[in-house]
């Protein structure tokens, strides 16, 4: 026992030393860079080559968010002359005022109005400021849900040294907070970590409300939370959106449901407006919408469609097997994140990422180590390095969109709750970090 615990003593200090390394290379590949640009940092406009007429647009993700945010709050938006913030005439005026020129193109924002709540305590920051603190809660997230007392050996960091995690963190991206934030719902919710009252539903109930900016997303921890029976949870977030949306309405426009629902509902280069298409980079998608409108031709908007109704069909199934399957509960969280990396139609290259979490859902650090954990244990840290999007497998979705299927099926096959509950916990370390 003392050689095990000196073991994992070893881990955690390799863990952090390596983590303590990323944090250095991303402050001083992108946090102090982008420091220098100071106030125009976010958005600009720059000629697409060297002495050519022709310009080209850079929107940088956080800062275009946060100040899509900031004008919400502070009613600098276009809501006085009727069009909602979720308005096209809207966007572009974000988008001009952030460039200081008049554009006719803009991100969408398609978050939902929680991400306003979530982002109101940094809107009196300036622009790089929030960027910084933003990327250091991702690193803190990073560090949390690879800590070796979660997330064996802590190998899933590795992952976190790919290209992908660098354009992560270059575009302040979400996808390691809503990482974080998914596995701190799956952990709370788990079997024998469960207790009566309310305190663990209202803690993990706002997690879930936090992760409802991201609307697909929390669609799929709610499709796991119905079949495991969670009631006060969903109750919890539930209550929380409803309460929090009419609260913040008035800073919305009169018409932001119909905006908000035509902006996500045309979130393909067929539908929607050409001041969004640019933006929309279906070759970075390692899933069915970019396999099918890349590589087979299929229309982007039929191609939407197809992944939108088996992502549905998958979320359902989920829900209907639920605690009743076979499988273990972190199977079933992991099957889950799978089918909205596969089939969700609208996934940035940077959630792939969320890959990792099947590490500590899968590979319990306190259970012996079989065959088919060390399969996943090896395959997982590498996949973000196969990414279309970046890297040396740019412009192939097909690698990682097969090993994702092949990884849905190897864990309904292996992961079973028998198993996962055969081996003796050691309780060598707590479950924190």
């Amino acid at each position: 026992m003392v050689s095990v615990q000196k073991h994992i003593r070893l881990s955690i200090i390799i863990h952090i030393l390596l983590w303590a390394a990323l944090t250095l290379w991303i402050s001083k590949e992108i946090l102090l860079p982008d420091a220098i640009i100071g106030s125009k940092f976010g958005i600009w406009v720059t000629p697409s080559e060297p002495g050519s007429s022709y310009s080209q647009l850079v929107i940088i993700d956080f800062p275009y968010i946060f100040n899509f945010v900031k004008k919400a709050w502070l009613g600098q938006t276009t809501i006085n002359s009727g069009a909602s913030i979720y308005s096209l005439e809207n966007h572009l005026k974000v988008t001009s005022d952030s460039a200081g020129i008049k554009l006719n193109y803009a991100l969408p924002f398609g978050y939902s109005p929680t991400m306003l709540w979530l982002l109101a305590p940094l809107i009196y920051f300036p622009n790089i400021i929030a960027f910084c603190l933003f990327n250091l809660t991702g690193l803190f997230s990073v560090w949390w849900m690879t800590h070796p007392a979660r997330c064996r050996l802590g190998f899933g960091l590795l992952a976190f040294f790919s290209p992908l995690a660098r354009a992560c963190f270059a575009l302040g991206q979400t996808a390691l907070l809503t990482g974080a934030g998914l596995l701190f719902i799956e952990e709370k919710t788990r079997a024998g970590s469960r207790a009566t009252g309310w305190r663990i539903p209202i803690l993990a109930g706002i997690v879930l409300w936090a992760l409802t900016a991201k609307p697909p997303l929390a669609l799929t921890a709610v499709a796991v939370l119905v079949g495991l029976r969670q009631w006060q949870l969903l109750l919890v977030a539930g209550i929380l959106t409803v309460f929090s949306t009419l609260a913040i309405s008035p800073l919305l426009g009169t018409n932001w449901v119909q905006d908000y629902l035509q902006l996500i509902g045309s979130y393909d280069r067929i539908s929607a407006n050409p001041a969004f298409t640019w933006s929309l980079a279906n070759s970075h998608m390692a899933n069915l919408r970019g396999i099918l409108s890349v590589d087979f031709a299929v229309a982007d908007n039929i191609a939407s469609h197809i992944s939108s109704i088996i992502w549905l069909l998958a979320l359902v199934g989920i829900s209907a097997i639920g605690f009743r399957a076979r499988l273990s509960e972190g199977a079933i969280w992991s099957l889950a994140i799978l089918s909205y990396l596969l089939f969700c139609p609208h996934v940035t290259s940077t959630e792939e990422l969320q890959i990792v979490l099947l590490l500590p859902l899968c590979v319990r650090p306190q259970n012996k180590l079989g065959w088919q954990e060390l399969v996943l244990l090896v395959t997982i840290p590498l996949l973000p390095f196969t990414s279309p999007a970046i890297g040396l497998f740019a412009g192939n979705r097909m690698v990682l969109f097969i090993a994702k299927i092949f990884l849905a099926i190897f864990i309904a096959s292996t992961m079973s709750r028998a198993k996962m509950n055969a081996y003796p916990n050691f309780n060598i370390l707590p479950l924190r970090g």
